[in-house]
């Protein structure tokens, strides 16, 4: 069951689903109206299509496992999308909540999971604590990107903090603004199924000296099939942070302790309250 958040506000989306969509439907869908603009993720089933085979899934759960507190039963995910780390751990902990602001892709992650809890929100203006409840542990899986403004780091931040009890622990993983972040890169990502194809162009630049970045997508898919193609062209705008504005507003929110951790996989960023 999902449920919503009175004062959320949801990502905008370009049409009403009509309900689940297989990968031969968003073709249909693009071929009937090739021209019309998308958003990033009306798509869902394309977007976990392609996620699910360039994310290491397994990889996350170790990492919530790593930095979650010895005693943790209850786990709370921002941003938790379609659901693949929920339904990993689902079971696994007494209590599992995961928050998003996609109906459509909660909608995917109510159909993966049996017993965690979604709720529809912006995990900007939601805290655990507004519903009376704190968790051991929290994890935002790579969506730091989205906070595009100062504003939301804060407030999400503040969420954070208030969503845990005391000694409880946040974790992400984020790539740093630094020099090494490579101004108008271009990449091509190809993942198939036995039926489908679906390539990913994507060439990226950064707008700000804040780390502000858009990147232009193209998504070729192809059912093998029937023989069909279809493409897809879609914006994303979205932000680096350097590590020490990360530290600096997750201390003023008032987080005990807060961490980067480098190494051979992405960066990790951890705070404990």
């Amino acid at each position: 069951m999902i449920r919503s958040h009175a004062a959320d506000t949801t990502l905008p989306t370009a049409r009403v689903r009509p309900g689940p969509m297989e990968l031969d439907g968003v073709i249909r869908d693009l071929r009937e109206d090739p021209h019309r603009q998308r958003e990033f993720y009306e798509y869902p089933e394309l977007y976990e299509f392609f996620q699910s085979r360039v994310v290491d899934r397994d990889a996350q759960v170790g990492l919530l496992e790593r930095f979650e507190p010895a005693d943790t039963e209850r786990v709370l995910e921002f941003g938790c999308g379609a659901g693949p780390l929920l339904a990993r751990i689902d079971g696994e902990y007494d209590e599992v909540v995961g928050v998003d602001a996609n109906p459509d892709l909660l909608e995917m992650a109510e159909r993966r999971v049996s017993t965690a809890t979604l709720v529809e929100a912006d995990f900007t203006d939601w805290s655990a604590a507004d519903e009376g409840q704190t968790f051991d542990a929290a994890a935002l899986m790579g969506g730091l990107l989205h906070l595009t403004d100062d504003g939301a780091l804060d407030a999400f931040a503040v969420n954070a903090y208030e969503s845990l009890r005391p000694g409880g622990a946040f974790v992400t993983f984020f790539e740093p603004l630094s020099e090494a972040v490579d101004n108008g890169s271009r990449e091509l990502h190809t993942v198939e199924s036995d039926r489908y194809t679906v390539e990913r162009h994507a060439t990226s630049a950064i707008t700000s000296p804040s780390g502000h970045y858009t990147t232009t997508y193209l998504f070729v898919i192809t059912d093998e099939a029937r023989d069909e193609e279809a493409r897809m062209g879609t914006v994303f705008h979205g932000r680096f942070f350097a590590a020490g504005r990360l530290r600096e507003a997750f201390a003023d929110a008032g987080f005990e302790t807060t961490e980067i951790h480098e190494g051979a996989g992405p960066t990790v960023f951890h705070a404990r309250r």
